[in-house]
């Protein structure tokens, strides 16, 4: 073989060598865009899906204050109507025992209608704090909502795609750098 023949094998081998590491970085460069793209894409769908959940633990909130809201209004009808049936009950008792000619003012007949009207006090006292007790049930749920909202707002906004994307692009562009580096050293040393 003629010394031109062996600078043109040279010479195609070399041009081979370029064209494959131009194709090789290429894939490395291409690799490290589309896996920045995916991981920007994944952070883009989490922030979303932050944003959505603030926003569904707020209108929870706002539901919980008009359950409580409604609750207190319940008791306090509730109360009312048992106040009503008392007075009621205690109208036909004294009715019945003046009827029966029973001196509704003194002894028995004036005890039983106190115990009646003490009664119905503990009926309306117990509406009331379960009312009470109910309404402050939809109060802690709706702080408790309220905080999730608030969590969910600052995981929304502390998210940022672009630079996820970024960062995880430039990092697999630098470990393959570095696995291909590592690679061609230890070919140089054989």
């Amino acid at each position: 073989m003629s010394m031109f023949a062996s600078i043109g094998v040279l010479f195609e081998v070399s041009t081979a060598l370029a064209v494959v590491g131009t194709v090789a970085v290429a894939g490395i460069v291409g690799s490290a865009t589309m896996q920045g793209i995916s991981s920007a894409s994944q952070a883009d769908a989490q922030q979303k899906s932050a944003a959505y959940n603030a926003q569904v633990a707020s209108n929870n909130a706002t539901i919980d204050a008009q359950n409580r809201s409604s609750s207190l209004q319940q008791g306090e009808m509730d109360a009312q109507n048992a106040m009503r049936k008392q007075a009621s009950m205690i109208g036909d008792q004294r009715a019945q025992m003046s009827a029966n000619g029973i001196d509704i003012t003194q002894g028995s007949a004036q005890d039983m209608l106190a115990s009646t009207k003490f009664l119905g006090g503990i009926d309306v006292n117990t509406i009331q704090s379960n009312a009470a007790r109910q309404a402050w049930g939809y109060s802690v749920q709706g702080m408790n909502d309220q905080n999730a909202s608030t969590m969910e707002t600052w995981k929304s906004n502390s998210t940022n795609p672009a630079a996820i994307g970024a960062m995880t692009a430039g990092g697999s562009l630098l470990s393959s750098v570095g696995s291909a580096a590592a690679s061609y050293a230890a070919a140089k040393i054989k």
